[in-house]
């Protein structure tokens, strides 16, 4: 990698030697960059949103037109899926997003000749509008999955296109890039700029930050969100309760031991059904996507008919259910049904994968350390032993499991900051902080760089 064009200064190096001139013009061309980006991540948002409601919703229903409309509607994501995954540079759309993410982002050009050029077979834009397109028909269809995920594809790849665009020759300026574009998605699609800029840094590398980079993710976070505000007024990712800062010794021994012995154990197995369901498609052939997600379709249906769990709760993003978790609505205050919808999330959200549906497993291995942790309490509570807040084990089982699958410690304790307040900072550090001691040798993504030696040069 490198080349005469190129300039051999590891990061900290080209923080320190940087003129002011060039900050200036990386400002302005990040704050042009997160314009784009914002715009599109939130057409793709409202678009994912508007057509998962409508399915969904005519499944929470109860009717039985509403039901078959959801199983044709899988049936029908589920063709369209699968046909263009086959298709000649659609194959790389499918699937979660971040490990190609993550591989764009350290192999970034090759050598041709005296001219380097991008590692991309075929354009980047490309790239984000086909990723953009299979994911609206892979969510809005009602598969189980997160957005967060194929929106950081989608931004690299808006990214990467807008340096070639601009003429970008500098690899180090390429990846500045890359990274705030992701960190810009992110903060548009959980409202914090801070979690944003910092989970974009730990996700690419891993137990070390470029502050210099990370500099430039905030402010493209902190555009996202302004952007936010503007156009849509502040909408919070969820509106926890209200919570003691206070907590007894018993309370930090019961969240620690609840995210290392469930919420990340379960997590971390969620991976291992995705595998397994994985080799099941490849032995269906090209049937595999209608008839994988026809399945997960039928298990919604089967859970609505025999147990009254709305299909919402094992379909579509799962936003809606830890709201209700948080807040402790009646119909989730059961614990039998909060362990249904987990393994009834499980075993849809890895249907939906193996479909080759464009959908993010970051977000369901959230969901599963959450309401895991919320079933924990209620079971705690139910047999007397002593009185626990749900939502703490909420908010708890959210950032464990966040740090168990990519390993990204400072994100996790940043996101239950942001969005879910400063009361609930506490045990967050501490189960977050013993969950990554536990985990550092776990990735979800092959790709994302662990460095031996964080004074490592990083060119580029």
């Amino acid at each position: 990698m490198g080349g005469k064009h190129f300039e051999k200064l590891d990061d900290e190096g080209k923080a320190l030697t940087d003129s002011w001139d060039n900050v200036v013009r990386i400002m302005l061309l990040v704050t042009f960059l997160t314009m784009i980006v914002w715009a599109f991540v939130s057409a793709l948002r409202w678009a994912v949103h508007e057509a998962a409601h409508v399915v969904l919703h005519a499944a929470d229903a109860g009717g039985g037109k509403g039901l078959l409309f959801l199983l044709g509607a899988l049936g029908v994501g589920g063709a369209i899926a699968g046909a263009l995954s086959r298709r000649p540079g659609w194959k790389e759309a499918a699937g979660d997003g971040m490990e190609l993410t993550l591989e764009n982002y350290h192999i970034t050009y090759e050598e041709d000749g005296d001219d380097p050029r991008p590692r991309y077979e075929r354009p980047a834009f490309a790239l984000a509008f086909r990723k953009a397109l299979l994911t609206l028909v892979s969510l809005g269809s009602g598969a189980s999955g997160g957005l967060e995920a194929p929106g950081v594809l989608v931004a690299e790849g808006l990214s990467s296109g807008f340096a070639r665009v601009m003429r970008i020759r500098s690899e180090y300026e390429l990846r500045t890039y890359q990274l705030a574009g992701i960190a810009a998605a992110v903060a548009t699609l959980l409202g914090a700029p801070f979690s944003a800029a910092i989970f974009a840094t730990e996700v690419v590398y891993g137990d070390r930050i470029i502050y210099r980079k990370l500099a430039y993710a905030l402010w493209a976070g902190v555009i996202a969100y302004a952007l936010n505000n503007r156009f849509r007024g502040f909408v919070p990712l969820f509106a926890s309760p209200a919570h003691s800062p206070e907590y007894s010794l018993g309370e930090y021994v019961a969240v620690t031991v609840v995210a290392l012995t469930v919420s990340v154990p379960l997590a971390v197995g969620f991976a291992q059904v995705v595998k397994q369901l994985r080799k099941v498609s490849q032995r269906l052939g090209g049937y595999a996507p209608v008839l994988l997600s026809l399945c997960a379709g039928l298990i919604a249906i089967a859970l609505k008919y025999g147990l009254g769990v709305a299909p919402s709760h094992v379909l579509g993003m799962g936003e809606a259910t830890i709201a209700g978790l948080l807040h402790g609505s009646n119909e989730l205050g059961v614990w039998w049904v909060v362990a249904i919808i987990v393994l009834g999330k499980i075993v849809t959200t890895a249907l939906a994968v193996s479909a080759r549906h464009s959908v993010g497993m970051l977000i369901p291995s959230m969901f599963l350390g959450g309401a895991s942790g919320a079933l924990v309490a209620q079971v705690v509570n139910l047999l007397g032993w002593r009185t626990l807040d749900p939502a703490l084990f909420v908010v708890v089982g959210i950032s464990s499991s966040l740090v168990a699958v990519v390993g990204v410690p400072l994100a996790a304790v940043a996101l239950v900051l942001e969005v879910f307040g400063k009361a609930f900072g506490p045990p967050a550090i501490l189960a977050s902080g013993v969950t990554y001691l536990v985990t550092l040798r776990l990735r979800l993504y092959a790709a994302q760089r662990v460095s031996p030696n964080p004074l490592a040069d990083e060119t580029g």
